[in-house]
């Protein structure tokens, strides 16, 4: 027996394997639906579970042998937006304060916890000038905190601080190459820097979660967002309002306002960039052995 994440983030089941199946056919669900077997607490894409994979697909012996395929920024992108994903700005701060309302402890106990963290960091003599790369691999953990709830998976705060891991050089280096892009831009013309500000929104969650290299990650950000630019503008406009009215608020209202607009970011991050690197490969893997 399985329980499903379905496309309205709820979870549903027990099912059988016949009635994903049937799911499957009626296209209410994909190989990158979250799956978890009755009894377990992980989940993970559906594509990557034994009782769904075809026989004669990428895992089968046609692929066997093959070296991994080189996935550039470019086909990583096409493929993402080959699947027709949109930004629904309401939806998304519908089932951002969802998020932030019923997970009080992880969205706003992290994010309180690291903006404290990188607030201490900037006012330490000399350190604080670090802050531009040490504080993307903060935000990092954080973001990859939200879309691991969002897939119905358990971390804890300490997770939000799972950027210092393996991915930090990377995170940080997205921050740091991304902010002189961006701040290069507005110098130049003003325009460009927003372009990219908005456009590099998911280099930091590519990073950590598709275990992408920097580059790699604000390349396809880039590339996804430019084809949904003006839905991912308009969102973080409405987030930045929220976010004005928490600070006009004492202040108080705006330990909630971060956490709702990392939610929401993150379920626009999930909707337009959903499965996991290794299924990207997988499914290049397949791509490549039916040529």
């Amino acid at each position: 027996m399985f329980f499903l994440i379905g496309a309205d983030g709820r979870e549903y089941g027990p099912f059988t394997v016949e009635q994903i199946r049937e799911w499957i056919a009626q296209g209410r669900a994909n190989a990158h639906s979250r799956i978890r077997r009755d009894g377990d607490t992980t989940w993970q894409p559906l594509g990557e579970v034994a009782e769904f994979i075809d026989p004669a697909g990428a895992t089968g012996a046609t692929t066997a042998g093959l070296p991994p395929p080189t996935l550039t920024p470019e086909a990583i992108a096409a493929d993402y937006l080959g699947r027709k994903g949109a930004i629904d700005i309401g939806n998304c701060l519908t089932r951002g304060w969802a998020l932030v309302r019923d997970n009080p402890g992880l969205t706003i106990g992290s994010s309180l916890l690291a903006f404290l963290v990188m607030f201490g960091i900037a006012m330490i003599p000399l350190v604080g000038l670090a802050a531009i790369f040490i504080n993307p691999i903060i935000l990092g953990g954080v973001f990859h905190a939200f879309v691991r709830r969002i897939r119905g998976e358990m971390p804890t705060v300490g997770d939000a601080f799972s950027g210092f891991g393996p991915p930090f050089l990377h995170l940080g280096l997205a921050g740091l190459v991304s902010t002189i892009f961006i701040c290069v831009g507005l110098v130049l013309c003003v325009v460009p820097g927003i372009y990219l500000g908005v456009a590099y929104t998911f280099a930091l969650p590519l990073v950590i979660d598709k275990k992408q290299d920097f580059w790699t990650a604000m390349e396809v950000s880039r590339r996804v967002i430019n084809r949904h630019w003006w839905p991912m503008f308009g969102l973080l406009i409405v987030l930045f309002l929220l976010n004005v009215i928490g600070v006009i608020a004492c202040f108080v209202g705006w330990i909630v306002t971060v956490p709702i607009s990392i939610a929401a970011v993150m379920y626009a991050y999930e909707d337009l960039l959903p499965g996991t690197q290794k299924q990207l490969l997988v499914e290049a893997a397949s791509r490549t052995s039916d040529l």
